[in-house]
């Protein structure tokens, strides 16, 4: 979909119609039905079928939110300014965008105002970095000019460096649920919550891992584990340790 939406972005006479017509006619087909659907009435929206529920979307403006296009002039003059944090975030956005040979557009320098030292201001933007890296090490054809990044290419790139990021390291999510919306203290709404807890997918984890079975013991550990629950420890036979945990877990219960 979102190769679909950047070559319509690209197209002089793409319109928001046109890039919906593509999608009805390549993505719906029964082998998507599952996660690409055609509403029933209009043809303005699509619904995709997301982790946790159905979302439509309606196709009016697509086309201008991706190509999210900054006029040259507006650089410019934001290049100009003489405020230290605009000066900041625009040198870091400037550098995310270029690749490493090509110099700064030129602006006042701003450490010889004021003798303080200068923070370093850090926009992490994996997407249009790798963009910008990928540009920069591919072959060129002669005049060709460089196509300025859209948002659905930048997401893209962006969500390939963090399933990079995921694949090599131990991730730990910690979820934030709001208890109310008047933000009160000691003030829980049980239909609030349980409905942050669905959008967020973590009933349906749950419900995987116990399904999946995800913690697996040895009968050796788990009979070390509970036998303090006995009474008595009985006899431990190490021929048929299968047999002896299960007296041990069905003893326990009793």
């Amino acid at each position: 979909m979102l190769a679909l939406l950047d070559e319509e972005s690209r197209l002089p006479a793409g319109t928001d119609g046109s890039f919906l017509q593509k999608l009805y006619a390549q993505i719906a087909k029964p082998e998507t039905k599952d996660v690409f659907k055609k509403p029933r009435f209009g043809n303005t929206a699509f619904t995709i079928a997301h982790y946790a529920l159905d979302v439509t979307y309606e196709a009016e403006g697509f086309l201008e939110k991706n190509r999210d296009t900054v006029p040259d002039e507006h650089m410019t003059l934001l290049a100009s300014t003489k405020n230290t944090f605009l000066r900041e975030v625009l040198d870091a956005a400037l550098a995310s965008t270029k690749s490493p040979e090509s110099p700064l557009p030129h602006s006042p320098a701003v450490s010889d105002t004021s003798g303080a030292s200068r923070r370093l201001s850090h926009i992490p933007d994996p997407g249009r970095t790798s963009l910008v890296n990928s540009a920069a090490s591919g072959p060129k054809r002669p005049g060709a000019a460089a196509r300025k990044p859209t948002q659905a290419s930048i997401f893209k790139a962006s969500l390939s460096s963090l399933m990079d990021t995921l694949g090599i390291t131990n991730v730990h999510y910690i979820r934030c649920i709001k208890p109310n919306e008047q933000k009160e203290a000691w003030k829980f709404v049980p239909q609030q919550v349980l409905g942050q807890l669905r959008a967020c997918g973590v009933l349906e984890t749950i419900r995987i891992s116990c399904a999946g079975y995800p913690t697996r013991w040895t009968y050796e550990e788990f009979a070390e584990r509970f036998v303090a629950y006995l009474s008595s420890r009985p006899a431990y036979d190490s021929r048929c340790v299968g047999i002896t945990c299960s007296y041990h877990l069905l003893s326990g219960v009793q």
